[in-house]
């Protein structure tokens, strides 16, 4: 038995590599029949087996010698004996056992929930569009059912804002807030209609501008005349020289001015037009009515002290008429303001 192989594979070979296919085979070319071999085609013997025959050493037979490779040397040193592979033939399967075929019943049932599950979620994204815009008008249809209330709890607090009594109710600038805050709630849900949807949002957003314009200038108001009226009234001031002196006399004075010049730096710009104008006129001439009512007392004058003070409180009595007036005005343009944003919000609700 003579057997080639290709010497230059010198490479450690690895059984479980050559499993895997990472290997080829070695190649062997055979010069005459190995001794054991059968013949080929099949024989008298109906056993077939497939097996490794080693292979005899001995006096007649070239010994192979071992090279250190184990695998190389199992393979150098053994036969592959297999004659039931020489005859084999395909053999024909039954028509039957095609046709035949087996369904895993937990497959098929994933595979409708997973449809189903895909049909559902399709149809939610097709009437999604349809279900926010329905649900942004009911919303919006709220918040502008809430702002109309507040808008008809604030008429009357409005109307009495140019009262010559300023009500409790009204002496607390907050009043007009919840107003303001339904304006931007129902801004807020406007914002959530559909682009298409442009009546509704011009609606909103108009009636929403009108009343938080209305609530700010309210507010506004309230804080003014609230701060200012308690402050127009002249507190006693003694006009009897004999029973006050210039220390004292000039000591109260100052108090009083002090306190009327703080509060006049505090009061909002652009609220009362004519009341502002004639605190103007008042402060400029304080220096001028202080010097006249401490001379009077100085030179034992009472008649000059009253006539003093009588100018002053003329002045601030002017002041208070002019503050009426303004917040008589600004009450019959809030009252417009909100009949205004009351037909807007008509429009959306119908």
């Amino acid at each position: 038995m003579t057997a080639n192989s290709d010497s230059k594979r010198r490479f450690m070979r690895l059984s479980s590599m050559e499993s895997l296919g990472f290997f080829d085979s070695p190649t062997v070319i055979w010069t005459n029949t190995p001794p054991g071999s059968y013949p080929i085609g099949p024989g008298p013997d109906s056993t077939q087996t497939t097996e490794l025959v080693p292979i005899p050493t001995g006096k007649h037979t070239r010994r192979v010698e071992p090279t250190g490779e184990m695998v190389r040397d199992i393979w150098d040193s053994t036969e592959l004996h297999a004659p039931s592979l020489v005859d084999w033939s395909p053999q024909d399967f039954s028509s039957k056992t095609l046709d035949r075929r087996d369904f895993r019943w937990p497959v098929l049932l994933s595979g409708l929930v997973a449809i189903l599950l895909a049909v559902g979620f399709g149809y939610w994204l097709y009437q999604r569009p349809a279900s926010t815009a329905a649900s942004a008008a009911v919303e919006l249809q709220a918040e502008a059912s809430a702002l109309s209330d507040a808008l008809q709890r604030a008429t009357p607090l409005i109307a009495d804002l140019g009262s010559d009594r300023l009500p409790a109710a009204n002496q607390d600038s907050t009043v007009f807030f919840e107003m303001g805050e339904a304006a931007r709630a129902m801004f807020t849900a406007s914002g959530s209609l559909p682009a298409v949807a442009v009546a509704e949002r011009s609606a909103a957003a108009d009636a929403a501008g009108l009343a938080l314009d209305a609530s700010r200038q309210l507010m506004e108001a309230t804080a003014y005349r609230t701060a200012l009226e308690p402050e127009l009234t002249l507190p006693l001031l003694e006009t009897d020289p004999s029973l006050t002196d210039l220390t004292t006399a000039t000591a109260a004075f100052s108090e009083w001015r002090s306190e009327f010049e703080t509060l006049y730096g505090a009061l909002p710009t652009g609220v009362s037009s004519t009341a502002s104008e004639a605190l103007d006129e008042l402060i400029t001439g304080l220096d001028t009515v202080q010097t006249s009512y401490i001379d009077a007392l100085g030179t034992n004058d009472r008649n000059g002290a009253v006539t003093a003070l009588g100018g002053l409180r003329a002045e601030l009595q002017s002041i208070h008429h002019a503050l009426l007036a303004d917040m008589s005005e600004i009450s019959v343009s809030m009252t417009g303001l909100v009949e205004q944003s009351q037909e807007n919000l008509a429009q959306l609700l119908g």
